[in-house]
């Protein structure tokens, strides 16, 4: 079972990272900002969606065997 939000985070986590690769070490400044953005955005989504689903989600509680 795979979390929710499961390849967002990541990427997001990918696109922040060679965004600020760009910003520090290239005159594509631009496209460095474009990067950042776009990994935010992409992070927070599956930031979000991770928990919407814990909200939705019941308590991990073993019941007791005969309710």
């Amino acid at each position: 079972m795979t979390a929710p939000g499961g390849i967002a985070r990541p990427t997001g986590f990918l696109l922040l990272v060679l965004g600020l690769g760009l910003r520090l070490d290239s005159s594509w400044q631009g496209a460095a900002w474009l990067l950042i953005l776009a990994g935010g955005a992409v992070a927070a989504a599956g930031l979000w969606t991770l928990g919407r689903a814990g909200l939705d989600a019941e308590p991990f509680v073993p019941r007791r065997a005969g309710e």
